[in-house]
């Protein structure tokens, strides 16, 4: 019989105390997967979305707010921009792309930005189209709309349908609906894989119309008049990108001088972000689940050695049969690696499975796809440390059982 079969035995035969080993060493390597599998992939999800475009200006206020309202849906806009800065910014030459967008509505909380057609001529880093159509195309008309490719799957709706939107960036229940202001649907975008998948893009115009109306109601329910004038169209951001990466910061300094505005760059909003906010919380998690691990060792040596000292009678048995000091020892190490072995390979599965749960949700609150299943090379690295952890938690019971002699054992347990 070989020492794994033997030590599997033995593990058999204390399967409760066996189980719990495994299951302390498998909690503290799911945390550790955990936390660093899902801060690799929000890393790689929150910079993927990010290098969309290289500024986004807007109106006044923290650049990470601007950024996390325009380019991921997620916080209220700023404020907003006159509209003749986007068009003094579509003639400069630095500029490669730029579109508006103007927030304020909404459908099943999820936001409807008005923009301009040419916004689904976005390239992508490689000069490719970012945005490709799975059904329909772009909109012509002032209330048609296209739909990003998580809102069309969850709210069933297809090229032709229609829709009432509701005022505010969020569903609240009560909200005002416009009714008067049907949108239709005419087109559905393929996945991206980013934050646009949870939006519905509509014309600008649209926006303002709706707005405008309600304003004009407003005004008249409460008896007063509009101020005298047209007021100037007004965009909520801008979303840029230049001909040459290196200009961002010069442009960015140039956006808050001649404007009311602010400029960010949004890669280097996100990575602020990480490291100031997600990145403290990372590192206090992964020490949990280093300090679980720890614990988890310590209880694998304790186990093996409590186990040993109750299997003198057996091991001096076997000594007198003729089993060599190295072979008893191996037998006591073989224990050890099956118990890290699986506490790591369970904790694995519970880990990546946890991630692969959560990632649906994860999408629709956030749009950012994860791959759950993916393996940074930080966490190969830190199971190669846990699994050296457990044989050395390993090697020093087995090391104790080599320095007995058979006469000692049954000495000892007469």
């Amino acid at each position: 019989m070989s020492f794994l079969a033997m030590a599997w035995r033995y593990l058999r035969f204390r399967w409760l105390v066996s189980l719990l080993t495994v299951a302390g060493i498998a909690l503290g390597v799911a945390l550790v997967c955990a936390v660093l599998a899902l801060r690799h992939e929000s890393e790689r999800a929150l910079s993927r979305d990010a290098g969309l475009y290289d500024l986004v200006a807007g109106g006044k206020g923290s650049p990470l707010q601007l950024v996390l309202s325009s380019v991921y849906h997620l916080d209220s806009p700023t404020g907003n921009l006159p509209y003749s800065v986007y068009e003094r910014m579509k003639r400069d030459s630095r500029i490669l792309w730029a579109a508006p967008i103007g927030l304020g509505d909404n459908y099943s909380g999820y936001r409807i930005v008005g923009t301009e057609s040419h916004f689904f001529d976005l390239p992508d880093r490689n000069g490719e189209p970012f945005f490709r159509f799975a059904d329909g195309q772009e909109f012509k008309d002032r209330f048609e709309v296209v739909l990003g490719s998580q809102v069309a799957s969850s709210s069933g709706l297809g090229v032709g349908d229609s829709f009432f939107g509701t005022h505010g960036l969020v569903e609240v229940p009560g909200a005002e609906v416009h009714r008067d202001f049907p949108y239709r649907v005419s087109g559905i975008l393929a996945p991206t894989g980013t934050a646009q998948d949870r939006a519905i893009f509509g014309t600008l115009a649209s926006v303002w119309e709706i707005h405008e109306t309600e304003d004009r109601l407003h005004a008249s329910i409460q008896g007063s008049a509009l101020l005298e004038g047209r007021k100037e169209r007004e965009a909520t951001a801008i979303l840029i990108r230049l001909k040459t990466p290196g200009l961002r910061l010069w442009m960015a300094d140039e956006v808050r001088k001649e404007t009311d505005g602010i400029a960010a760059v949004p890669i280097n909003e996100i990575l602020r972000f990480q490291r100031g906010i997600i990145g403290p919380v990372q590192r206090a998690l992964l020490f949990v689940a280093a300090a679980v691990v720890a614990v988890s060792c310590l209880t694998v040596l304790v186990t093996l050695y409590q186990a040993a000292e109750r299997r003198r009678r057996d091991i001096a048995i076997l000594r007198s049969l003729g089993a060599l000091r190295g072979e008893v020892a191996s037998l006591v190490f073989a224990e050890g690696l099956l118990l890290t072995g699986g506490g790591i390979l369970l904790g694995l599965l519970i880990g990546h499975g946890g991630l692969a749960l959560s990632a649906g949700p994860f999408r629709d609150a956030t749009g950012l796809v994860l791959d759950p299943w993916r393996m940074p090379s930080a966490e190969l690295v830190a199971l190669g440390i846990m699994g050296l952890c457990g044989s050395l938690s390993s090697f020093f019971p087995s090391i104790s059982c080599y320095r007995r002699t058979p006469i000692d054992d049954l000495h000892l347990t007469d």
